[in-house]
């Protein structure tokens, strides 16, 4: 099963990132922009980088090309003067969509030939599976390394 696990996370990242290369973009620079759509608007790196469950430090590159692309602005926190809040822009909330439609024809052509409901079933169960790892996580007190 980890072997199987292992495979289709890496194979569905790479058939995602060759779809979104028609976009001019790359799964590294869409993956913090789609974090940022079901976060509240003016999160902080680091609330971004733990949602992400990946280093603040590592994303920080990536939100530079973010905002040099004019997809992501930062802007300055009102509670503390250090932090940041990062705010898409409406250029970013554009490529989100398009993410959106992307990863729909996507999963269309991959689950097309399961049974009707097989997608919606593997989904709850994956889900399940989910949310069992991350507490064996939270048990252990360690961190995900980002690979989601």
């Amino acid at each position: 099963m980890t072997f199987l696990t292992m495979r289709l996370a890496n194979t569905w990242r790479l058939l995602l990132d060759r779809a979104l290369r028609t976009e001019g973009m790359s799964l590294a620079m869409m993956r913090p922009l789609a974090y940022l759509m079901m976060l509240p608007t003016g999160v902080s790196q680091r609330a971004l980088a733990d949602a992400m469950n990946t280093d603040s430090s590592a994303l920080v590159r990536v939100l530079d090309l973010l905002e040099e692309e004019g997809l992501v602005e930062r802007r300055p926190d009102h509670d503390d003067r250090r932090a940041k809040c990062l705010v898409l822009t409406r250029r970013g909330r554009q490529k989100c969509a398009a993410l959106h439609h992307i990863c729909a024809a996507m999963e269309a052509r991959v689950l097309g030939g399961l049974p009707p409901g097989g997608g919606q079933a593997m989904m709850d169960m994956l889900a399940r599976v989910l949310r069992q790892a991350e507490d064996v996580m939270k048990e252990d007190g360690t961190a995900a390394d980002g690979a989601s």
